[in-house]
């Protein structure tokens, strides 16, 4: 049987023999803190500092099948860790969902991820890195006939794809179905109304992405289905586009090995900085107590 690799209870009991923050990486000692309904862990692949991720409590596959009287509970973390981003890294912050993605085998817990993207960052910048993310997934395209066959291996399409577009040609053995989808092509629910109005949809069996940033026009939710990790594609390309001390770093590694994704986390974790976000997350949530104090106790908001 697959593990819960999101397992409240598991998070919880490993937490509870610790004196201080830990010095490696296990599977379940990234807890930093919870509350009555969600608890917070530093995430895996954390190549943006500050990573967390946002995991309910109880056994529920993705936040649209939330309660509702869990809401505010749900925004007012969120919140908080939004302002300790921008209070301890000077940096902004986007928020997303892949809603019934089973990201990790199958077995989720419904689970917001929070990173951290440059001050700098502005509306153009995010939108850019959204279709850049859609371009790369060919999202849209449903598949590529040649000949006598029907090519829907996503790799197949990509190179495919790649090659007809770089040769500028037409090539008449090949015919491409589907449009390639752009952000203002995949905004088909209203963003302002998650997670409730992805119920309907989630119990028919679908999924949905969410992505909030700071601006209207380039968030979305959507019940478009691109694989997981979008949103982490999305983060990882506002990096290379605006930080140049990332980008060095991806090359480093890229020319160690040709064949590592980044923004996956199971291709690289980032140890030192998953620690980091731990650490950083705690100081600022200590920091915050006192004048969030009446909201600390009301959802019982405990520091690990």
């Amino acid at each position: 049987m697959k593990v819960d690799q999101l397992n409240w209870e598991k998070f919880y009991e490993e937490s509870q023999s610790r004196i201080s923050l830990p010095k490696k990486i296990k599977e379940f000692n990234r807890l930093v803190a919870h509350t009555k309904n969600f608890f917070i862990i530093s995430g895996y692949g954390a190549f943006t500092p500050g990573y967390l991720l946002i995991i309910s409590k109880d056994f529920i596959p993705s936040y649209g099948l939330i309660k509702e009287s869990d809401l505010r509970e749900l925004n007012f973390i969120i919140k908080l860790i939004k302002e300790i981003i921008n209070q301890e890294l000077s940096r902004n912050s986007v928020v997303f969902e892949h809603g019934m993605c089973a990201c990790v085998g199958g077995l989720d817990r419904a689970h917001i991820h929070i990173m951290s993207v440059p001050k700098k960052t502005n509306k153009k910048n995010i939108k850019n890195a959204i279709n850049q993310s859609l371009y790369s997934r060919k999202s849209g395209i449903e598949y590529i006939e040649y000949k006598n066959y029907k090519l829907e291996n996503t790799h197949d399409i990509s190179h495919i794809y790649d090659d007809l577009i770089s040769n500028k040609k037409k090539n008449k053995d090949f015919k491409v179905v589907g449009k390639l989808l752009k952000i203002n092509d995949i905004k088909n629910l209203d963003i302002k109304k998650w997670p409730l109005i992805t119920t309907k949809h989630i119990k028919k069996g679908g999924h949905y992405v969410y992505f909030k940033s700071d601006f209207d026009t380039s968030s979305f939710l959507t019940t478009k289905n691109f694989n997981t990790q979008f949103g982490r594609e999305v983060v990882y390309n506002i990096e290379l586009i605006l930080n140049n001390n990332f980008k060095k770093k991806v090359k480093q590694l890229n020319d160690k090995n040709k064949n590592l994704n980044l923004w996956q986390w199971q291709h690289y974790t980032f140890e030192k900085d998953i620690l980091n976000s731990m650490q950083i997350a705690k100081i600022g949530l200590i920091k915050l107590e006192n004048k969030y104090q009446n909201e600390f106790d009301e959802f019982f908001l405990k520091i690990i």
